[in-house]
């Protein structure tokens, strides 16, 4: 055997790959006897080269020692690819939705992190090959690794978010499988000493653990410290304007003011609004009421006045203060004026004027563009008689009440927390009160109401509870304002 052999075929590293020699130069690796020959004509070789040629080829293992399992290999790196490209895909879905469309500025960083972190892992994906590979980079290994860190970190804050709202989306499966991918991916790359391969380990860590942090970060801030550091201030009266007399002095002309304004910093969308004027025939009793009746009417959250007794109320007006899903910025102002006639001849001792607002905060939610256009009667619209066709849930109204509802879909602050809650719905009722036994409205009349709530469903049957609610910065105000008519015409004559 000549001491200096053409070719030299080495013995299998842990990964079974067997370096080969060309006249002592290194000319690659291979797994397999077709791979030392497919190197060897690279090396200009002559393709028929007898491999069984002492004097020519060199093996210093058994020449059948390949113990490489490309099948395994393969499905090994496909699955560690498999499992980055899903990671990258909801990544960069989500970091580009946030980036330029969350309604908060946490949101947004947030989603350039996303974006970041995706990139992250794409590039961990072209390193698989190499990786899974002849390892002809040194920083395939640092690339893998990091990637799946990056998974592992960014797979959590989903997680953690979903189990957080308490929903279930179809998006959690998503989760639970990246979970167990990262689980096998870390046993993986320890059992293969991916550690001891990355140059300058403990500054891959800690690039890690900042990125992981500062969307840690980013993702309480806009979830927690912007919705309680930065409260909804709506101030919001009722009044009345100056009143005057028609000619013939038998009805008065009585000017309503409805107006609330944005005093916060956080932009708001309204749910529904409501002005109503009601007429309340009163008398006066010199003894006083006597104590079942105040003693109700405080149990029933009405105004007590020992002196005066109350009938049945008639409607005298109603309507909206803006249109449904309209946005009120910092700043901004929403105001109303009307005018109700008050015929004289109705034994009306006060007149009462109130009004509601709901709205939710632009940070926490957003309603669908079609919400203005969702306006749907219980009654019977393209026919004369307008007949009842419909009922609201009982928790809405009674059988029978008439109502306009609006209905949209909620989509929150950031698409993050789209992929992993439950779709909810806001709704609105303007309601229609029927007259029943026992409700402070004349029979025949009605006492129109606005019921807003969040659903599971379009049509509000199943609603939210409060703790449910609460996350969309949901909030109803009311206020309202009443005046003897003694006191109006004495501001008409004047």
């Amino acid at each position: 055997m000549s001491s200096h052999p053409l070719v030299v075929v080495e013995a299998p590293d842990g990964r079974g790959l067997r370096v080969v020699r060309v006249r002592g130069e290194r000319v690659g690796r291979a797994w397999s006897p077709r791979g030392a020959r497919r190197l060897l004509r690279r090396a200009g070789l002559p393709a028929d080269l007898d491999l069984d040629d002492p004097g020519q080829v060199r093996w210093v293992a058994d020449r059948s020692c390949w113990p490489d399992r490309p099948v395994r290999r393969r499905a090994a790196g496909v699955l560690m690819a498999l499992g980055l490209l899903a990671s990258a895909a909801v990544l960069s879905y989500v970091g580009m939705s946030d980036a330029f469309n969350a309604l908060a500025y946490g949101g947004r960083v947030v989603g350039v992190t996303f974006v970041a972190a995706a990139l992250a892992e794409a590039v961990a994906t072209v390193a698989v090959a190499d990786y899974w590979g002849k390892r002809a980079s040194r920083y395939s290994g640092a690339a893998v690794l990091v990637g799946v860190a990056t998974v592992t970190l960014t797979n959590l804050m989903f997680l953690i978010t979903q189990i957080q709202g308490g929903d279930y989306t179809p998006f959690l499966l998503l989760w639970i499988a990246l979970v167990l991918w990262v689980v096998w991916s870390l046993w993986t790359l320890t059992r293969q000493g991916v550690w001891r391969q990355i140059p300058h380990p403990k500054g891959v860590a800690l690039g890690v653990v900042v990125s992981g942090a500062v969307g840690l970060a980013s993702l309480a801030y806009s979830q927690m410290y912007v919705p309680y550091s930065t409260p909804v201030r709506i101030p919001f009266g009722v009044s009345f304007g100056d009143p005057t007399l028609s000619a013939d002095g038998t009805v008065l002309h009585v000017p309503a003011h409805v107006e609330f304004r944005n005093a916060g910093s956080v932009r708001i969308s309204l749910v529904g609004t409501m002005w109503t004027v009601r007429g309340w025939p009163t008398r006066f009793t010199e003894k006083g009421t006597r104590a079942d009746v105040w003693k109700r009417e405080l149990l029933n959250d009405d105004e007590t006045v020992r002196h005066v007794v109350y009938a049945p109320s008639r409607m005298l007006g109603t309507g909206r203060l803006a249109e449904p899903g309209d946005w009120l910025d910092p700043g901004d102002d929403v105001s109303g004026d009307f005018v109700v006639d008050v015929p004289l001849s109705a034994g009306f001792g006060r007149i009462e004027a109130g009004a509601s607002v709901s709205f939710i905060r632009a940070d926490r939610g957003t309603l669908g563009n079609d919400y203005a256009d969702s306006g749907e009667a219980s009654w019977d619209t393209e026919h004369a008689g307008e007949r009842h066709l419909r009922d609201a849930p009982d928790w809405v109204a009674n059988q029978g009440d008439d109502f306009i509802r609006y209905s949209s879909k909620v989509y929150h602050s950031s698409e993050m927390l789209n992929l992993t809650h439950r779709t909810d719905y806001a709704t609105a009722w303007s309601v229609l009160r029927q007259w029943y036994e026992g409700a402070d409205f004349a029979k025949g009349d009605t006492s129109p109401e606005l019921v807003v709530t969040i659903s599971r469903d379009r049509k509000g049957v199943e609603h939210l509870s409060d703790s449910e609610q609460a996350p969309y910065g949901m909030k109803t105000e009311d206020r309202w304002t009443e005046r003897t008519v003694d006191q109006l015409l004495k501001a008409a004559r004047k």
